[in-house]
């Protein structure tokens, strides 16, 4: 063994132990960064994304329905273009008076707007990348747009 390893820890003589797995750690580091960084390695295909925007009021909605352009995440990546928006009255649940029971009806106030995206996606297993985000049914993000809209939303549709 002390041919091996010196007095001071190091081996042959030459290189320090504790400077091997420092080196290591780093070279780890560095290779999963690199892998978190790279995009998925399946081909990306054209897609149309639908998010749905919950219960927002008319000045909100009359943003939305203007939306055109590039759609991003709050992080800048580009999610896609806006191909249209659409609103419908936000389903609430109200009590009966007759009944007692709870029905649903449309609200009279608030509205849900969908914004359809053309976009590329790639999968991987279960997952698929949006814009090189990773995403499903029922992921919240938060949308930014234009003219000048930063909204909360639930991806509702991929179609491939």
């Amino acid at each position: 063994m002390s041919r091996f390893l010196d007095e001071r820890g190091r081996i042959f003589g030459k290189v320090n132990v504790v400077d091997i797995l420092v080196l290591l750690a780093v070279i780890a580091l560095i290779v999963f960064a690199v892998v978190r960084t790279q995009g998925s390695s399946s081909p990306t295909v054209a897609a149309v994304v639908t998010f749905r925007v919950e219960q927002v009021g008319q000045a909100t909605v009359d943003v939305l329905l203007a939306a055109h352009g590039t759609i991003r995440d709050d992080g800048g990546t580009t999610l896609g273009k806006v191909k249209s928006a659409t609103a419908q009255p936000s389903q609430e649940e109200v009590v009966n008076p007759l009944t007692g029971k709870l029905e649903t009806q449309p609200s009279p106030l608030y509205q849900d707007v969908y914004i359809t995206v053309s976009s590329r996606v790639s999968t991987s297993g279960e997952l698929d990348r949006i814009g090189g985000v990773a995403m499903q049914v029922g992921d919240k993000v938060n949308l930014v747009g234009a003219p000048n809209f930063k909204v909360a939303a639930v991806v509702t549709k991929v179609s491939k």
